[in-house]
């Protein structure tokens, strides 16, 4: 079954080594994420970036704690994303979070 829409991207920018309550940031918003209804959502480990501070961060082999840029990316209805923002926002001291209007096609099989 196919479905399409018009819908947001919220993108959420964050270190690899930041932390929610103990645990990772991007695993605790992403539970975030699920437990309040967001369609789906996928995590990006980069290999190389830099932020605000201008500090680089790269994969390497004898590294320890890289410390690597991460994306969260979601793609859903408008409406349920501009719930989803306040939540996020709580949750990101300092990090970059962007919002696009994307056109979408969702792709399932048939119950049965």
């Amino acid at each position: 079954m196919k479905q399409s829409g018009i819908g947001r991207l919220l993108r959420v920018f964050v270190d690899e080594n930041d932390r929610w309550y103990g645990q990772p940031l991007y695993t605790a918003i992403v539970e975030t994420l699920r437990r309040n209804g967001a369609a789906g959502a996928t995590v990006f480990r980069g290999v190389e970036g830099f932020g605000t501070h201008r500090e680089l961060h790269q994969a390497r082999i004898f590294s320890l704690m890289p410390n690597l840029p991460i994306l969260i990316e979601v793609v859903d209805s408008e409406e349920r994303i501009d719930a989803l923002i306040p939540m996020i926002e709580e949750m990101v001291s300092e990090g970059l979070v962007t919002l696009e209007r994307v056109e979408f096609f969702r792709y399932s099989r048939e119950p049965g």
